[in-house]
């Protein structure tokens, strides 16, 4: 018999909702956990657009921030055979 323990590294995206009332004090709760980036973004997005419809501000209005959008990944750089350094 063959028995094996590993521990891996695992990477989840959580999207939250944080809200204050302009005292200072605030709260966060999570909306939802995802294995991807894109996802959460995309839901999360979606959930900021909806309350932001809900309440009525104006486009650019800075009491209500979406999320940032996730940076593309980028191939890593290609090593030139020819190169001496």
């Amino acid at each position: 018999m063959f028995v094996e323990y590993k521990v891996r590294p695992v990477t989840r995206y959580l999207v939250t909702r944080y809200m204050s009332e302009g005292d200072g004090a605030g709260s966060s709760s999570i909306q939802g956990e995802f294995d991807s980036e894109h996802v959460a973004y995309e839901v999360g997005y979606a959930l900021c657009r909806a309350e932001h419809d809900r309440l009525g501000y104006p486009v650019g209005d800075e009491r209500i921030q979406y999320p940032e959008k996730p940076v593309l990944a980028r191939a890593p750089k290609q090593l030139d055979p020819t190169d001496q350094d």
